[in-house]
């Protein structure tokens, strides 16, 4: 395979969750009609990697695997629904809670790629018009969606840029590291922020 593909990194939920927002989907689609991202599978975008060759992603994968074993598995929750405003066109998703903990686990995550501080989330209709935001939206707003969900590993997608076949596919699935507890994780990162600040403070204090 010499030829150009497009890669995805994404974090994927469990099939429960995926099942789930499948019928959150088809339900738009019921209440709309055909719209962006009906059928793509329930997942977190981590970091596109569009127009790739498999020459240039291959190498990168070692360092990849050493860098996510510096990170523990991550338990979410969603928490209802919420919409991103693009004016003329709106994306309606599952929405994640945040905490310091969950903060902290993405900002070191998105430092192994080139990442905007983009919001984590689900998608279900995906850039819908205005008017269909519309129709679409008083049955989003007070619906109730409480659920947690744990996520294990890394998922690299990958798919042809020419023919047919365009799906993205598993390329490869990276664990995190199961021996790591995400709330140790997440008080040492913060603890190391804190301690060059400390220590200019307590260098101050001395002068006097």
């Amino acid at each position: 395979m010499t030829g150009y593909q497009d890669y995805l990194i994404v974090l994927s939920p469990p099939e429960n969750i995926i099942g789930s927002i499948k019928k959150l989907k088809d339900f738009s689609f019921g209440k709309i009609g055909g719209y962006e991202s009906h059928y793509s599978k329930a997942h977190i975008t981590v970091q596109p990697w569009p127009r790739k060759k498999p020459v240039w992603i291959e190498p990168l994968i070692p360092k990849l695997v050493r860098d996510l074993q510096t990170l523990p598995p991550i338990t979410l929750d969603i928490t209802g629904f919420a919409y991103f405003d693009q004016q003329d066109y709106k994306t309606i998703y599952a929405k994640l809670n945040s905490t310091p903990a969950t903060k902290i686990w993405f900002k070191t995550l998105r430092r192994f790629f080139s990442n905007e501080n983009s919001e984590p989330h689900i998608t279900i209709a995906r850039s819908i018009p205005n008017e269909d935001f519309k129709k679409l939206w008083p049955h989003f707003k007070n619906m109730q969606w409480n659920e947690q969900f744990k996520v294990d590993k890394l998922t690299i997608l990958r798919r042809e840029m020419i023919g047919h076949d365009k799906i993205y596919k598993v390329f490869k699935e990276i664990s995190f590291n199961n021996k790591l507890d995400l709330d140790t994780f997440a008080n040492s990162k913060l603890k190391a922020q804190f301690l060059p600040l400390n220590k200019v403070n307590t260098q101050q204090i001395s002068l006097f």
